[in-house]
This record gives structure tokens, sequence and C-alpha cells, in this order.
């Protein structure tokens, strides 16, 4: 494995909360659309969507209506950060600059993740391990080449 498996390009296979009583749900849907991108210089940025968002009525989005401003931030997730990787612990640490949830500027996102051939397992808890207390978010990357 490279001295940093993290560094390049990554499409987004699945996002799914698993909820305490075990139940799975799909965020963005079946058919999630995604990029991940870390660099070498520490930094990384994803976008995440729903498949399939409807257009604006009108062109421009300042004159969009409440309800399409509303799904248009319930259907697309982003944000920007630096990174750091705690290898003993299997976790890739996000220090958020900014992104669409304003609340999570200037936080630190850590996210346990796990390798499998070319795809990338990122979790809100350790990889394998149910939770009872909190639902817990599960995406699934693939590298692309």
């Amino acid at each position: 494995m490279p001295a940093n498996p993290f560094i390049g390009v990554w499409k987004l296979i699945s996002c799914d909360a698993i909820r305490r009583n075990g139940s799975v749900l799909p965020i963005y849907g079946k058919n999630p659309v995604g990029r991940l991108y870390y660099d070498a210089a520490g930094n990384m940025s994803v976008h995440i969507m729903k498949a399939g968002r409807p257009n604006f009525a009108d062109e421009t989005k300042f004159r969009a209506a409440p309800s399409e401003m509303r799904a248009a931030y319930e259907s697309y997730e982003a944000y920007f950060s630096t990174y750091e990787i705690d290898n003993e612990r299997r976790i890739v640490i996000h220090h958020v600059i900014g992104g669409l949830f304003p609340n999570w500027t200037g936080s630190v996102q850590p996210r346990y993740y796990k390798f499998e051939g070319n795809r990338l397992i990122l979790s809100t808890n350790p990889i394998g391990c149910a939770s009872k207390e909190k639902t817990v978010v599960t995406l699934v990357w693939e590298r692309i080449s």
C-alpha cells in the first residue's frame, strides 16, 4: 500500500445511515452521486448529491422558491478541509474549513476508514461495530483511475 493511499479522486458508491434499530437508510437515494478528493498537501474536498435533482423554475438560484431551496439543500452535501491520518486508530481526521452546513465550519470530523481493493469505506463509527446509541453513517467510495 502506498505511503498515503487516500491521495486521489474517489466516486461515491453508497451513503447509508444505519439507525439504532438496525434499519438502513440510503441518505442520498439508491444511486447517489459524489466525488471525494485528497491531495498530497493535506487538503480534501467532498461533494455528495442525490441523483436526479430537479431544476429550479427560474434560471437564477436567487429567485428560487423556499421549497426549491429546501429540496436543493437537503439533497446535497459538500465541505472542504485539511486532513490528517491516524493509522494506529484507522481514522482520517477532517479539519473543516467551510461547507454547506455552516455548523461544521471550524469543526473536526473524524472518519474511521478501511480499504478494500480499490474501495475506501468511511464511517462515523468503527467499521464493523454497530451502535445502539446513535445513527452511524457509512460511505463507500471507489477510486477513479
